[in-house]
């Protein structure tokens, strides 16, 4: 068993989420794959929607895609949001099964480009795989732990934690934060957003100024 795990501030979550997620999933033969939003990033400023509502977003977002779930884990504890902490309690739930079950971490590519500076990085790949998704002319740092690098789905299934694959995804070309900026002038954002998270936004009046 194999489940991706999709970590961000979701803030909101986007197409360019859903996209990577169906298609990491689809090309590694994922079983499941769970959203795990952040408290309170380490490496960005603090979420503008409250950890509800951005779950409510992720929820609506992902309710017609069985594979899919919401992993609340990392809003159930205080403190920094560390991704090495919540790889660990992910592998002590009851229904992690120690020794065939397998996790995939996925990152965009600017988030792998800094990995180096995370808490614990060599610890993380003793505990899950990394997929790095990047869109078609955006650099990797190909020296960046060149030896855990593999070049296929078949070979990272091979092993149960440590192995780093680059996938070129064709992702639409949004982000939160431009979602957020679009808003914010008062414009349309349902280019970038499935229809019942922009309802939910408009809904509760989200992200249409700066004090949100």
């Amino acid at each position: 068993m194999m489940t991706g795990i999709l970590g961000g501030t979701f803030d909101p979550i986007h197409l360019g989420h859903t996209h990577i997620a169906s298609e990491v999933v689809a090309r590694l033969g994922l079983q499941r794959l769970q959203f795990m939003p952040c408290a309170l990033p380490v490496h960005r400023g603090s979420p503008h929607a409250s950890a509800q509502q951005r779950c409510e977003m992720i929820e609506l977002a992902i309710e017609n895609t069985p594979a899919f779930s919401l992993n609340r884990i990392e809003l159930q504890r205080d403190g920094p949001s560390y991704t090495i902490d919540s790889l660990r309690r992910i592998r002590q739930n009851a229904g992690f099964r120690q020794g065939t079950d397998c996790l995939v971490l996925i990152l965009g590519a600017d988030a792998f480009n800094g990995f180096a500076d995370w808490k614990s990085p060599r610890q993380i790949l003793e505990l899950a795989h990394l997929v790095i998704c990047c869109r078609p002319g955006v650099e990797v740092d190909a020296d960046l732990f060149a030896a855990n690098r593999v070049a296929t789905p078949e070979q990272l299934r091979e092993r149960k934690a440590g192995a780093i694959l680059v996938l070129a995804v064709d992702a639409p070309d949004c982000s939160s934060s431009m979602v957020r900026g679009v808003l914010q002038q008062g414009l349309s954002a349902r280019q970038y957003l499935c229809a019942a998270v922009a309802d939910y936004i408009d809904e509760h009046n989200l992200y249409r100024n700066k004090c949100d």
